[in-house]
């Protein structure tokens, strides 16, 4: 009896202690890696990937400073690194590869001619399965270093992250900084879960701190704090949109955007779902200098938006849900826009209509530092559809005096989508709509810090627009309070300027 209760324990302990502890383990120094921060370790550390892949199991970064040029993470290996470890990027291109085709043809791994791009990677990995980066140390791409300083959209500098067409992928814990490049790129995955980790990246242009273009998508209690977009979701392949994403209890700091939907935009968005945000200014200001490229941006550092869903390149957004986000420092909290640039790739992007329909924003607390106020537009003959807006708090900080309002807000379709393309001044000061059918504003205050003497809503070509509980408070001159233009259907209810009802 007592030999049969010894037995049961012992099982019922395989069960409750991780996996892990029973893994294989290959440790890099095992293999030769030299810790002393300047020997390029590139080959042994492969070469302990290369033996983990064919058994699984963990290959081991322990407490050190190691440095590697390109290193290809392979099926059923997970690369750990160590408390007190930090694995460097060489500061020697030579030392990135593949500068090879890759399974997909996209803008992302070719250019413009269908040749492809060098494509470097840190880590970098194709067409692998069950692959996890993850510990409590530090990956650095040592993108401060004067070879990577190639200005903006520099070319041949190498991402810190780079998986294309993986399935099962995991990055948990690990603190990814410096990179040369964007942080971190996962494109045409499968199956994609980042948990826990934190980002900076302050060094170099073009540093997003994370960037999807996948499907089935989970990303939780990140904190990222990036020089460029801090969340950027992206769709490069026509036909195949990045969906099915999730992303919950964030913290996200940033010079450029918070939230962000495209660039590009080919394939579309689907179905993703955005829940408990906390956006402010990035920790560092390095290349933005935003105060001295436009006026009246009343706080510095500043982000260009908190929420931009942009669709520029023919593809279609459907079914997005935004809940929960508190945005400090923004220029303009919200940037929805439909786009027209036809960029110039290796495939044809003429007569590619782009659509954006099905989105929710709701419980929106933000300040905002520019006279771009929040805005919602397609172009002509090409509409935003049932959108809805509802909760929303903003803290209007820079004002604008009538004389001051552009006369007609220019299209500019085919430009670079972002808040910059409508102009520095819009006519609004609660919400821009143009080009739009079936939106809902619910339950929005704004709180002007000003004289502002423009209109609270100016709707322009629209359809099916509802104003419900509509407040602006302090300060507040405008001589009308709905500007509309070319509308078949408003309908406004309990529209309110310093606490008067102006129905």
């Amino acid at each position: 009896m007592f030999d049969i209760m010894k037995k049961k324990t012992f099982l019922l302990l395989l069960c409750i202690v991780p996996t892990a502890v029973f893994a294989n383990v290959f440790d890099i120094t095992k293999y030769g890696a030299v810790n002393d921060g300047k020997t390029v370790n590139t080959n042994v550390i492969q070469k302990a990937i290369d033996d983990c892949t064919k058994k699984g199991g963990i290959v081991l970064v322990p407490s050190g400073s190691f440095v590697t040029g390109t290193i290809y993470l392979k099926s059923n290996v997970t690369l750990q690194v160590d408390k007190g470890a930090t694995l460097y990027g060489s500061i020697d291109t030579a030392d990135y590869t593949p500068n090879a085709p890759t399974s997909i043809s996209c803008p992302n791994t070719h250019d413009r001619n269908g040749k492809s791009k060098k494509n470097f990677g840190l880590i970098y990995a194709e067409g692998q399965e069950n692959i996890a980066i993850t510990g409590d140390g530090t990956i650095n791409g040592n993108g401060d270093s004067k070879v990577f300083q190639k200005g903006d959209n520099g070319p041949a500098r190498p991402k810190l992250i780079f998986l294309i067409s993986c399935k099962n992928v995991k990055v948990s814990k690990i603190f990814l900084t410096n990179s040369a490049f964007w942080m971190q790129d996962y494109t045409a995955c499968d199956g994609v879960y980042i948990d826990g980790i934190k980002v900076f990246n302050h060094t170099n242009f073009n540093q997003d701190g994370l960037d999807i273009d996948s499907k089935n998508v989970v990303v939780t209690n990140c904190i990222i704090d990036s020089d460029d977009d801090g969340i950027c979701l992206k769709s490069y392949i026509i036909d195949k949109p990045c969906e099915n994403v999730t992303i919950t209890n964030c913290v996200v700091a940033t010079n450029c955007n918070a939230i962000k939907f495209g660039t590009p935009g080919y394939g579309g968005f689907k179905n993703i779902a955005i829940n408990n945000i906390s956006v402010n200014a990035a920790s560092q200001s390095n290349f933005r200098n935003w105060t001295t490229r436009y006026k009246k941006i009343t706080t510095d550092p500043s982000m260009v938006s908190g929420i931009s869903l942009e669709c520029a390149d023919g593809g279609t957004v459907d079914g997005v849900l935004i809940n929960n986000v508190v945005m400090k420092a923004t220029q303009t909290p919200i940037f929805i826009k439909i786009s027209n640039r036809q960029a110039k790739m290796h495939f044809d992007t003429t007569n590619r209509v782009a659509a954006m329909r099905n989105v929710i924003i709701s419980n929106i607390i933000a300040d905002a530092h520019s006279r771009r106020t929040s805005s919602v537009t397609g172009y002509p003959g090409v509409y935003v559809e049932n959108v809805q807006l509802k909760n929303i708090i903003i803290n209007q900080y820079s004002i604008a005096a009538k004389d001051e309002v552009p006369g007609e807000v220019k299209e500019n379709e085919g430009g670079y989508p972002s808040t910059h393309m409508l102009g520095e001044v819009l006519p609004a000061n609660v919400f821009y709509l143009r080009h739009v059918k079936d939106i809902l504003l619910e339950d929005v205050q704004v709180n002007l810090h000003g004289n502002d003497e423009r209109t609270p809503v100016v709707i322009e070509d629209a359809t099916g627009v509802q104003l419900k509980n509509i407040s602006v408070k302090k300060e507040a001159s405008a001589t009308k309070y709905i500007g509309a233009s070319d509308v078949k259907t408003v309908t406004s209810s309990d529209i309110r300027v310093d606490g008067k009802n102006v129905n």
